[in-house]
C-alpha cells in the first residue's frame, strides 16, 4: 500500500508479520520505525547485565520496566540495591517515589527543573517532592559516581546490539525477542567475567 501524505500511528496502521511491534520514534528529529524496546539492570561494580526485559514501545515502558527489573532482582537475590543510576528517559516523579518506597535511591538526570511545589495540586506534589529530592541529590558525589558507572551499563547495549546483532529483530513476537536479550545478556557476561579474573 502507498502510505505517502498520510499520518501513521498505533490506532491505524499495525504490522501484519509482528503485531505486537509499535510506531515509535526514540528521539526528536528521528524516523517513526515498528519497534519493541529492550531494557537492562546492570551492577555498577563489575559492570555485568542482572536482568532485562522487552516491552511494548511506549511513552512509560521504560519508567514501568524500571520497577519490574529491580522487583525481580529483589526476588531473585534477596536484597535490593541501595542507589541505581538512570538516564533522562526516566525522568519521572512517579518512577523516583516508587523507587524511594522500595528503599532504593534514585540517580537520574533531570530533563527539566522541577516545578515550585507550592504550585502543584495536592495530588501531585508527592511527586513533585520527589522530582525536587532528586534535584538536590544531583549535586552530591554518589550521584556523579552513579552516573559515571552507568556508562559500563551503556558498554553492555553497544555489545548485544552490535556484537550479538539484536539492534534488528530477526524473530517475531516479544517473548522469542526476550529470549535472544537474555541469551546475549549471558554470553555478555561470560566475556566481561572473562577480563574480570585476576591474571596468573
Amino acid at each position: 500500500m502507498d502510505f505517502r501524505g498520510q499520518k501513521r500511528t498505533n490506532a491505524t496502521h499495525r504490522s501484519r508479520t509482528d503485531p505486537e511491534a509499535k510506531l515509535y520514534r526514540k528521539g526528536a528529529g528521528q524516523e517513526t520505525r515498528l519497534r519493541h524496546l529492550g531494557h537492562a539492570l546492570g551492577e555498577n561494580r563489575n559492570g555485568l547485565i542482572v536482568g532485562v526485559t522487552v516491552t511494548e514501545a511506549n511513552g512509560t515502558a521504560e519508567r514501568e520496566a524500571a520497577v519490574d527489573l529491580i522487583d525481580a532482582f529483589r526476588d531473585l537475590a534477596g536484597w535490593d540495591p541501595t542507589t541505581v543510576g538512570l538516564d533522562k528517559g526516566y525522568d519521572s516523579g512517579d518512577l523516583f517515589l516508587e523507587l524511594e518506597q522500595r528503599g532504593v535511591e534514585p540517580h537520574g538526570a533531570l530533563t527539566k527543573p522541577p516545578k515550585p511545589e507550592a504550585a502543584a495540586k495536592d495530588a501531585e506534589r508527592e511527586k513533585v517532592a520527589a522530582r525536587h529530592r532528586m534535584a538536590g541529590r544531583a549535586t552530591g558525589d554518589g550521584y556523579r559516581l552513579s552516573q559515571k558507572c552507568r556508562k559500563k551499563l551503556e558498554e553492555g547495549f553497544g555489545w548485544l546490539k552490535e556484537i550479538a546483532g539484536l539492534a534488528r529483530s530477526r524473530v517475531v513476537g516479544r517473548w522469542r525477542i526476550r529470549q535472544l536479550w537474555e541469551l546475549g545478556a549471558a554470553a555478555y557476561n561470560l566475556v566481561r567475567m572473562r577480563s574480570l579474573l585476576p591474571v596468573a
